[in-house]
């Protein structure tokens, strides 16, 4: 079995392709929603002090896939 894998993006990244697709956000929406658990596509850490992001590249295609119009 090849193992695959798994691609992590940055919020910043992830805002551009959501603004791309017509969703206008940014890194600290972006981070909000993934500390209130609203986006699926990735997940909130909470560090010393800071919060840290993993957004799934996969998630977040097959995400805005389901939406678009």
């Amino acid at each position: 079995m090849e193992m695959q894998q798994i691609k992590v993006i940055s919020t910043q990244k992830a805002c551009e392709i959501l603004n791309e697709h017509g969703m206008k956000t940014d890194p600290q929406k972006l981070g909000l929603g993934l500390q209130q658990k609203v986006y699926p596509f990735g997940v909130a850490i909470k560090g010393t002090g800071r919060w840290m992001y993993e957004i799934y590249l996969n998630l977040l295609i097959q995400w805005i896939a389901e939406r678009s119009a």
